[in-house]
């Protein structure tokens, strides 16, 4: 989330402008970004990734917290696993200085897992699946699912119930359930 309005230490009431100084070397860095992430990010993709950075550098130091780094991550969309937050925390604040610079935060944000293809699922679910019939117990899978590894809260576990699509046979289909596979990546550890 943004930085908060009232007691929150990190919150400056008036940002300082940014010198000139900082304005070209910030274009500069932009052109290098762009031709860097060329095929990748389009430069408004990096406009917006800069825009949110800014959000968060509420001094204008050019750098913002790394402790930070999975709130934002949260805020614009991603799901990351704490483990996944951890080790991208580690690749970019190797010295954990707690200060990330802007080209660090766009690595950081492309190297969180954001796609999930059958073959990045379908095994985990295969684990619990000893008849390999492609149907699990919807109520044995949910237990396992908020008793193990990264746990689901009640509001995760109600939502993958919601879109588990369970047969009258307290039965789902774990081949075809598309709608929820990034949802289950971020809780199994393949």
């Amino acid at each position: 989330m943004p930085p908060k309005k009232g007691n929150d230490k990190e919150h400056v009431d008036k940002k300082p402008a940014k010198t000139d100084k900082q304005k070209k070397a910030e274009a500069e860095m932009m052109k290098n970004l762009t031709a860097q992430y060329n095929g990748v990010l389009s430069p408004d993709d990096l406009k917006g990734m800069k825009d949110i950075f800014d959000t968060y550098d509420t001094k204008n130091e050019g750098f913002i917290k790394t402790s930070l780094l999975g709130n934002i991550l949260r805020t614009i969309g991603f799901n990351p696993i704490e483990s996944d937050v951890q080790r991208v925390t580690k690749e970019v604040d190797p010295q954990k200085t707690d200060q990330l610079k802007f080209p660090e935060y766009v690595s950081a944000v492309l190297s969180i897992p954001t796609s999930v293809t059958d073959k990045d699922i379908i095994p985990a679910f295969q684990l619990f699946d000893a008849e390999k019939r492609g149907l699990l117990e919807a109520d044995e899978i949910l237990k396992c699912l908020t008793n193990v590894g990264e746990k689901l809260d009640e509001v995760e576990s109600n939502a993958f119930k919601e879109n588990m699509n369970i047969n009258e046979l307290g039965l789902f289909d774990y081949n075809g359930m598309i709608t929820i596979k990034k949802f289950c990546f971020t809780h199994f550890i393949l």
